[in-house]
């Protein structure tokens, strides 16, 4: 087989440590708790799949893929995931409670998925020989090496048309969504204001640059030679991204002062938050009490005769999260029993609602969506 000298550049090491940078970005914000919130989770697999696109650049642009050539365009399908995944993130960010029907963003993604068999089924020789073809032609050997056709119904000769158009009908997509948000809040989209809606919008700034860069590196370079420009603009993005995590991390920010200011005369011994943590968890668990309407943090610490500055202190400490988020968990794990077992039916929305604690549908709604993804209806209906 041909092998090709790997060559090692400003480039590529942008490329490698941006491709580190997104699969430890992705990694946290997939994590169990991080994705239980809707935004993290697409925002998660957005990243994840640039960070494989982008990897696959890195071996095509440094000559690796002539070590490897079974990886050829491995990553090639994901490129139809990515702009539904940020028009989701984005969606899920603006509107917390809405149901989201995103199985239908994926039907391009998934029927390439399923057409680039064709190619990833053909013999090691071809898909050599196509890499070579794309970065060093010299070194083709003229042959055809295909045991059936990798491209039946032309769609991978056209490929960067349809990717731009896909890309093109996203974007679209998604600033409008955006700029509607803009107006119901009152805001230019230009502002230089700190404002919630920043963080959405510098993401279809960055994916909008992307999708020029293509159009560029396409029409000058043709092939996929000028690829390595687009993957070293998204690696730039991934370190602007960790940037923004950290700058809005907790660990770093005023709040985590506070706390630790809030804290720091407290004279609680890990024994002793371990016997707090053992009573709320009993409370919680076998007595069930987060079923009653009326649990407040001072309710809690009277019923295990605690002070509510302890109880807070061990349920930000031991369970790394605030009083009401830690109550919201155990009352919507007990509705997603109720809600897939055998008597699902047998109870309204509203009625489930009550029996975990709620006062309200439209509260229980909210908390169930941010924490499941979906509404309790769906989730019922979920299982048959």
């Amino acid at each position: 087989m041909h092998q090709v000298e790997v060559k090692i550049t400003f480039y590529a090491v942008l490329i490698l440590l941006g491709v580190c940078q997104g699969f430890f970005i992705s990694y946290f914000l997939l994590r169990k708790r991080s994705r239980q919130i809707r935004r993290n989770f697409y925002l998660g697999l957005f990243i994840l799949s640039l960070s494989f696109i982008i990897l696959e650049i890195l071996l095509n642009y440094t000559g690796m893929m002539s070590r490897i050539p079974f990886l050829d365009n491995f990553s090639e399908p994901l490129v139809f995931a990515v702009a539904p995944l940020l028009y989701l993130y984005i969606r899920s960010g603006l509107n917390p409670g809405q149901e989201l029907k995103e199985r239908w963003h994926f039907i391009i993604f998934a029927f390439y998925s399923v057409y680039s068999l064709f190619y990833f089924l053909q013999p090691i020789e071809f898909r050599l020989q196509s890499y070579l073809y794309s970065y060093y032609p010299e070194l083709c050997d003229g042959e055809n090496h295909s045991i059936f056709n990798a491209d039946p119904f032309y769609i991978r000769r056209y490929l960067n048309e349809i990717i731009l158009l896909h890309f093109l009908l996203y974007l679209f997509l998604s600033l409008k969504l955006l700029i509607s948000k803009y107006k119901e809040q009152g805001l230019s989209f230009f502002t230089l204001r700190v404002h919630d809606l920043g963080h959405y919008r510098n993401s279809v700034i960055h994916f909008t640059i992307v999708l020029i860069i293509f159009i560029i590196v396409k029409i000058r370079f043709g092939r996929d030679l000028g690829d390595f420009f687009i993957a070293s603009y998204i690696a730039l993005m991934m370190y602007f991204t960790s940037f923004m995590i950290i700058s809005r991390s907790t660990f770093f920010s005023d709040k985590t002062k506070n706390d630790s200011v809030k804290y720091m005369k407290s004279n609680l011994s890990d024994d002793q938050k371990e016997e707090i943590r053992q009573k709320l968890l009993h409370l919680m668990e076998s007595e069930k009490y987060y079923t009653c309407n009326t649990v407040s943090l001072v309710s809690v610490a009277e019923r295990i005769g605690e002070t509510p500055h302890r109880v807070s202190q061990v349920i930000n400490e031991r369970f790394e999260m605030n009083f009401f988020y830690w109550l919201a968990s155990f009352r919507i794990k007990e509705a997603k029993k109720i809600l897939s077992g055998e008597e699902k039916d047998k109870y309204k929305i509203e009625e489930v609602a009550e029996m975990v604690g709620y006062n309200s549908k439209s509260s229980f709604n909210k908390a169930f969506r941010e924490m499941v993804g979906v509404t309790p209806a769906r989730y019922r209906d979920s299982f048959g």
